[in-house]
């Protein structure tokens, strides 16, 4: 048996490579198919959680998921803003290849909450949608398999403009979205289920209760307890424009409002006795807003209003924020647990995953079979499972027609307006230095591989 035990992450790997090989993935079917609730927070940074070096926020129930699970520590999401990162997550291809045209979740093909649904699960969508809004005439939740739903940016029901006038709508979202996971979890408690739990904290406008500000009222911020010197440049920006106290307490108290309805739904999953089969996956759309390099836009758009000026998260160690494709706006927090399954403590530093993953990674571990080659994104379980696991294919990324950017082991390259840069990312996280000019071969490869993929996204895919 312990034999067995530790040749386990072999075995897995070997099946995941044998799914790939055969094009279609596909898990074992386990004994009881894992519940899955998929928490998604909304312009959270890499490096905003108490477990991810933040100085200053408390998370205490989101750094206990990590070290009850694995974290990785090279994640992303398929795109620098929220609409393509959540269809990257939900269809697994690149956003480039349609969302940038149509702006919409195509309902004839596979995504998430479809796949599962029709593996027999309950599912159900609470929170953020935006694929598609009521002026698209989008198509309804239930159209991609969703069995309930409350969402915002949709055609579906959410919101009325009343609660909307309320200051603290925003705040009060999460709650309620929690509120109707534990409450669906509760119905479905006999069935596998799965939720897409997508939260708005920490997008702005942020404007905490009196209650969630009170807990930071006391915090002193010094620029100089954070590492990044980019982050330091940051909050001296927003010094110069606004309040960078009073920005940094309502972000951490922010964050923390939410850590504590995750705890909710943690001690609920517990009282239900769900907790052992059921994989709890919290990560964030893409990295903290605003942009530094549009400080003038952002000024010129809000005036004295602290709509933005609030927004401080931190992208850890690493350049830019939310819009760029530089690692701070793609970067992503991403924890996995689930005790039936994952060793406690697990920290993977190896394995590049990013949204796109998401689609064929949760189908594998649901027992799901999809056809692989309609997707960009690799089943990458085996990590998810604790065993770090390499990538076959590079990842690519292209909001916005002038630039794309790809990333190959510890190589990225970007392409802008027509100027290369290379980076070796474990030499150079901040990507500062470009070394081009040094690594000429890698240099002309990677220029070939990403023009070639930039004229080839708007071709249907194989």
């Amino acid at each position: 048996m312990q034999e067995m035990k530790a040749n386990a992450p072999l075995l897995c790997g070997l099946l995941v490579a044998f799914g790939l090989l055969s094009g279609t993935v596909q898990a074992k079917e386990p004994a009881t198919q894992p519940n899955i609730v998929f928490i998604l927070a909304d312009d959270l940074g890499c490096g905003d959680l108490g477990v991810t070096g933040h100085p200053y926020a408390r998370s205490p129930h989101l750094d206990r998921l990590a070290r009850e699970g694995v974290r990785f520590e090279q994640a992303y999401m398929a795109g620098a803003w929220c609409a393509p990162s959540r269809y990257g997550l939900m269809s697994g291809v690149f956003p480039a290849r349609r969302f940038a045209e149509t702006r919409l979740l195509p309902v004839d093909r596979p995504c998430v909450t479809r796949v599962l649904h029709d593996a027999g699960y309950a599912t159900a969508h609470f929170g953020k949608w935006h694929m598609g809004d009521r002026k698209q005439k989008a198509p309804p939740p239930e159209a991609y398999g969703i069995d309930e739903s409350f969402t915002t940016q949709s055609s579906g029901t959410g919101w009325s403009a009343e609660a909307r006038k309320d200051p603290h709508y925003r705040e009060k979202t999460a709650s309620h979205y929690v509120n109707l996971t534990i409450d669906f979890i509760r119905r479905h408690k006999d069935q596998p289920f799965y939720v897409n739990l997508w939260i708005y904290p920490t997008h702005s406008y942020i404007n905490p209760t009196p209650e969630q500000l009170a807990v930071y009222q006391d915090l002193v911020v010094d620029v100089n307890d954070f590492k990044n010197p980019l982050q330091r440049d940051f909050l001296n920006l927003v010094a110069q424009h606004g309040d960078v106290q009073a920005a940094m307490r309502a972000y951490c108290a922010d964050v923390t409002a939410m850590d504590a309805e995750v705890g909710r739904l943690l001690q609920a999953l517990a009282a239900l006795k769900l907790e052992e089969n059921t994989i709890v996956i919290f990560s964030s759309d893409n990295g903290p807003g605003p942009l530094c390099n549009n400080w003038d836009n952002v000024i010129k758009r809000y005036g004295e209003r602290p709509l933005l000026l609030n927004s401080v998260g931190s992208a850890g160690q690493f350049r830019d924020r939310k819009i760029s494709l530089h690692e701070g706006g793609i970067r992503a927090p991403l924890i996995v647990r689930w005790p039936r399954r994952i060793r406690a403590g697990t920290v993977d530093r190896e394995t590049l995953w990013c949204g796109v993953d998401y689609l064929p990674t949760v189908a594998a571990l649901a027992g799901a079979a999809i056809s692989a080659a309609d997707l960009d994104g690799e089943d990458l379980s085996a990590a998810f499972l604790g065993s770090p696991q390499p990538r076959r294919r590079p990842l690519f990324w292209s909001d916005r027609p002038q630039w794309a950017a790809l990333r190959d082991n510890q190589w990225k390259a970007h392409l802008r307006d027509d100027q290369f840069c290379l980076y070796d990312l474990k030499r150079d996280p901040s990507e500062s230095n470009d070394v081009a000019g040094r690594y000429p071969r890698q240099a002309r490869e990677y220029h070939n591989e990403i023009r070639q993929w930039v004229e080839s996204v708007h071709q249907p895919l194989p």
